[in-house]
């Protein structure tokens, strides 16, 4: 679920459900065919035998091959989301601010087009770039996390006001004394 929503930070309209859950089950057939494949190659390597010697240390293998495989593939989706929205407006914005104010510093303003100025502001555009992403990455998380969690408490507020609705004759007859 996790990499579904890292990779739907920047592959999903955040404000579309739909476009939002058709990217987290992308994702999550992908990391499901991941897993299975990991399962696969974990199998050939057993011999037939084996597996039944001792069943919990296969489950067990079994189990660290899918985790392994979901670890892999998270790790991937937030690359690749890093990467992608280093790329947006917003990161390059902060990229050609830190760029220029790394240039116009006190040592450099002699030569701000010098070797060590260039290599500096390049330097500092670069983080710059990186920290906005990182700070996209988490807003959009936690925006689709609050997305995803309100229908959810709306069904359960639901639930119980049903819930309490049901109960209340009884609760008129205990209180009416009958």
């Amino acid at each position: 679920m996790e990499a579904g929503l890292v990779a739907a930070t920047w592959s999903a309209a955040l404000d579309d459900a739909d476009d939002v859950a058709a990217v987290t089950a992308r994702v999550r057939a992908s990391v499901e065919a991941d897993i299975a494949q990991a399962r696969r190659e974990f199998l050939a390597l057993v011999e037939p035998g084996g597996r039944d010697a001792d069943p919990a240390l296969a489950a067990s293998a079994l189990a660290f091959a899918a985790l392994r495989a979901v670890e892999q593939a998270a790790g991937e989706y937030r690359r690749c989301a890093l990467a992608m929205l280093g790329r947006t407006p917003e990161a390059g914005a902060e990229a050609r601010r830190a760029y220029v104010i790394e240039q116009n510093r006190r040592w450099f303003r002699a030569n701000p087009n010098g070797a060590d100025a260039v290599a500096a502001a390049a330097k500092a555009a670069d983080a710059a770039r990186a920290r906005t992403a990182q700070y996209l990455l988490a807003t959009r998380l936690e925006q689709l996390r609050v997305q995803a969690a309100a229908p959810t408490e709306a069904a359960a507020r639901a639930v119980d006001w049903s819930a309490a609705r049901a109960r209340r004759p009884a609760l008129d007859r205990e209180v009416a004394g009958r």
